[in-house]
């Protein structure tokens, strides 16, 4: 059948309750935020972190694409929170595409998502560095 598309488990759960929605709820000691895509594109990610020494204390994002790419960051936002900073360099897209079994065709929403964290990691970096 032509038109429908099927979804995991994992990403039905996330996109029918994602966790991390929204802006951070907390005052943290550094915020950062990287956003790629464009929403007349079809796909926009925007991520905000809070961190607190040298570690994300809170991530959340915001979000407007198919199911995947709101399952995709509400898992990447609930998994690593805790982690250091860095921690954003070690997104694989392929795992991810693994994780949600995401079809080839969807991909490139999770290249969006890797742009997005980039984009968080260099804030960080400009903002250790005291450039903004």
């Amino acid at each position: 059948m032509r038109g429908w598309q099927r979804y995991s488990a994992l990403t039905e759960q996330y996109f029918a309750q994602p966790r991390c929605v929204g802006t951070l709820a907390a005052d943290h000691e550094t915020t950062i935020c990287g956003t790629a895509g464009q929403r007349e594109h079809g796909t926009e990610v925007v991520f905000y972190i809070g961190v607190d020494d040298d570690r994300i204390g809170e991530m959340t994002f915001q979000a407007f694409g198919c199911p995947h790419t709101i399952a995709a960051c509400s898992v990447l936002a609930e998994r690593l929170t805790g982690w250091p900073v860095e921690s954003l360099d070690d997104f694989r897209p392929a795992e991810m595409a693994a994780t949600l079994d995401l079809p080839v065709e969807k991909m490139g929403r999770l290249l969006i998502i890797e742009d997005a964290l980039r984009k968080c990691r260099v804030a960080w970096d400009n903002t250790r560095l005291g450039r903004r």
